[in-house]
């Protein structure tokens, strides 16, 4: 049964596929006018049909046009009805020229069996939906005007004719099918490969991060019995355990990136995140959102999760702030991200000091962002903030 089932059947998917349709229905739109316009040769009747023709076609494809580009989700159905609607204009259009003798109509076929064997891709599908196309097509070709010209061999003609369409529709759907499996190919080692960030995000939290975790309690325990013993004994450990403290908060960026590839939402693991942050750190942290988030791919929400990450991390090292506060702005056709915080400030010479800033720009670059950094003088803190483009649709 599976092959009587069309494969792409998520809007997504059917977008871009749309898009190009439209633009290549108002290719041949234009075409038809020129041949239409240019030296006509019709009775008043048949061009009248054209003119209407021409109307219809322009104010579907105007709608769907309007669809496929304001942001209503693109379904099979929708492609389905265009299709039996072009047949139909198609076919009647063929019918009223006379049949088989005109040099327009029956070469519309074409592009319309191939885009409904884009948009479906069962070959068996396909075959049917060219069957009932070619049915119609020689029906209207033997009772149209004077039907067939059987002394001029025109059945040959029209066989010929049906015979494309079956060729068209095949080439186009083993294409289609060939580019399906490579997606689905590449979709399935993404997957794959989010399993494995998972468990091993998993793996880290259950054995390193916990050993660690408690490194650091040993730590502070040590320091509290050696501050009545010896003073560089307690500046040691005090390093020790802000490094103990450094390491376990290195060990939560692949733990709690893994919710997003969970399918969590970039509010919600920044939220977590900024828990974490807080209790490592014992600096609160807090996640402030404006708007409503949309539904983001997983690689911009990750690259975005990477640069807060970073920003908190100076925070931790350098700051030394008393306060820090991640803001989530979603407006219409972008999001804000901004990471604050109160402590000293950045040097003058920031950007060349390792590499945590080179690796923010980075990627913001990667998901068609800018990052800008504002830092005043000594004690007026920090503000990170990163933009990022989005179609909502």
């Amino acid at each position: 049964m599976h092959h009587w089932h069309p494969y792409s059947t998520e809007p997504e998917e059917l977008r871009y596929p749309a898009k190009v349709f439209v633009w290549v229905r108002w290719f041949l739109h234009i075409a038809s006018i020129i041949e239409l316009v240019y030296r006509p040769t019709f009775t008043v009747f048949t061009y009248s049909f054209y003119i209407g023709f021409l109307a219809l076609l322009a104010i579907v494809n105007g709608v769907v046009h309007y669809r496929v580009v304001s942001g209503p989700s693109v379904t099979l159905r929708w492609m389905l009805g265009l299709s039996v609607l072009d047949v139909v204009i198609i076919t009647a259009g063929t019918a009223v020229s006379g049949g088989l003798n005109h040099n327009l109509f029956y070469l519309l076929y074409y592009p319309s069996l191939a885009w409904f064997a884009v948009f479906f891709g069962s070959f068996r599908l396909s075959f049917v939906w060219t069957s009932v196309v070619a049915s119609g097509y020689a029906i209207a070709c033997l009772t149209a005007g004077s039907g067939l010209d059987l002394e001029a061999k025109e059945e040959k003609v029209l066989f010929g004719r049906i015979v494309i369409m079956y060729a068209v529709v095949a080439s186009v759907n083993l294409l289609a099918k060939a580019e399906r499996m490579r997606r689905q190919g590449a979709v399935k080692r993404e997957r794959e490969l989010q399993r494995e960030r998972i468990e091993l995000s998993q793996t880290i939290h259950d054995t390193t991060a916990q050993s660690v975790y408690m490194i650091g309690i040993g730590i502070d325990s040590a320091r509290e019995l050696a501050e009545k013993t010896s003073s560089e004994m307690v500046a040691k450990l005090d390093a020790t355990s802000a490094l103990s403290r450094s390491a376990m908060w290195e060990l939560r960026h692949p733990i709690d990136v893994s919710l997003i590839f969970e399918g969590r939402s970039l509010t919600r693991v920044l939220q977590v995140h900024a828990a974490s942050f807080q209790t490592i750190a014992s600096i609160p942290a807090d996640v402030v959102q404006y708007g409503e988030e949309p539904v983001l791919p997983s690689v911009t929400r990750s690259r975005l999760f990477s640069i807060a990450h970073n920003a908190l991390t100076n925070a931790l090292r350098h700051a030394r702030a008393s306060r820090v506060s991640v803001a989530l702005d979603f407006r219409e056709e972008r999001l804000r991200m901004s990471v604050s915080d109160d402590g000293i400030g950045l040097p003058a010479d920031y950007a060349e000091r390792g590499h945590g800033f080179r690796y923010m720009r980075a990627n913001a670059e990667r998901i068609n962002g800018w990052l800008h950094v504002e830092s005043g003088t000594s004690g007026r803190g920090t503000i990170v903030t990163c933009e990022v483009e989005y179609d909502r649709t």
